[in-house]
């Protein structure tokens, strides 16, 4: 029979193993939730229009687009970036008195010529200033070349399309950036600004970080000392196209005016030219015909043709055929008005 000591050491030991297995019963839930929870890390959802930069170690792995639930690599093994790159984004640009970057100034000389200069005032390349207010459209382009390719992506899209209108204005002058249409403007800024975008990340093998969609110009205007002087100037040049124009109109008018009357003459001349050649056949083939009957009768055409000449140069006047030789003719008187035939007497 076991004594006491021995019944209590068996029930301690009991007790230990029961305390035992549930300290690991534990232990091992709190890993399998420390487990779940690390692998959780690598779960992830994109929204439409989302990207997911996917970094393992740190380095660049891929690029995950696919709309819904996805995954990686737990932490720290692959970690995620995501970027919206269907957004579209605007920036404007106009008269604040500010830096070229954004940002306060670094110092008092540095503050005083960001309180004189605006932004909008460019340099023409006339050496006049002309105050310009724009707005630049844009979506994300490679996500990881916006995430990782510049420090500051906004601070190097606003310089870059600051450099790109001035450049675009820099080349025109001061009359022509106020009368151009601004579509050609707006092109040519948009193809620069485009070109500057590519080339920082040509060497990484990436995208633009950045898709330019459009910029929208402004009407430029003259500063503010000289805008009527300048009106007047674009006044003027207005009205000198106008009369351009009108001298261009009344040119064309002329010249048609001119070509048709001279179409008109060089028909008229035509149709006298066919009339003449048709009337001149015609009096060939009657000669012809005339000629044929005089050989055959000479006397009788000679006297024939003698006789319709006369009635021709005689009109009206009243006419008589005496043969020559003869003598006592009595001379036929009319009666009334009556005009005897030609050839009636003797």
């Amino acid at each position: 029979m076991a004594t006491k000591n021995e019944k209590q050491d068996a029930a301690g030991k009991a007790g230990r193993g029961v305390t035992r297995r549930i300290v690991n019963t534990l232990i091992l839930l709190i890993s399998l939730v420390v487990l779940a929870a690390w692998g959780s890390s690598g779960v992830f959802m994109l929204s439409p229009g989302e990207s997911a930069v996917i970094l393992r170690f740190g380095a660049f792995d891929r690029i995950r687009d696919v709309e819904g639930l996805s995954f990686h690599l737990p932490s720290p093994i692959e970690s995620r970036e995501v970027v919206n790159t269907s957004r579209l984004r605007t920036e404007s640009f106009g008269s604040r008195p500010t830096n070229s970057t954004p940002g306060k100034p670094s110092d008092a000389e540095e503050s005083e010529i960001a309180d004189r200069i605006k932004r909008d005032a460019i340099q023409t390349a006339d050496s006049n200033i002309v105050n310009v207010a724009y707005e630049l459209q844009y979506k994300v382009g490679d996500a990881y070349a916006y995430r990782f390719s510049m420090a500051d992506p906004g601070a190097v899209l606003h310089d870059a399309t600051e450099a790109a209108m001035r450049n675009v204005i820099g080349k025109r002058s001061i009359d022509a950036v106020l009368s151009q249409d601004r579509s050609d403007i707006e092109k040519e800024a948009r193809s620069l600004l485009a070109a500057m975008l590519k080339s920082y990340v040509t060497e990484m093998g990436h995208e633009a970080a950045f898709e330019v969609r459009r910029i929208n110009l402004e009407r430029p205007q003259a500063p503010d000392a000289v805008r009527e002087a300048f009106a007047d100037v674009v006044s003027a040049g207005q009205d000198e196209k106008r009369s351009s124009l009108q001298a261009e109109g009344d040119a064309k008018e002329i010249l048609q005016r001119a070509r048709s009357e001279a179409a008109e003459m060089h028909e008229q001349a035509e149709a006298y030219r066919r009339a003449k050649v048709i009337e001149a056949r015609g009096e060939a083939t009657r000669f012809e015909a005339l000629l044929v009957e005089y050989q055959a009768a000479p006397e009788v055409t000679r006297r024939r043709l003698y006789l319709e000449t006369m009635e021709q140069i005689l009109p009206g006047v009243a006419k008589m055929v005496v043969e020559p030789n003869t003598v006592n003719m009595l001379p036929l008187l009319p009666l009334g008005n009556q005009v005897p035939p030609l050839g009636a007497g003797r």
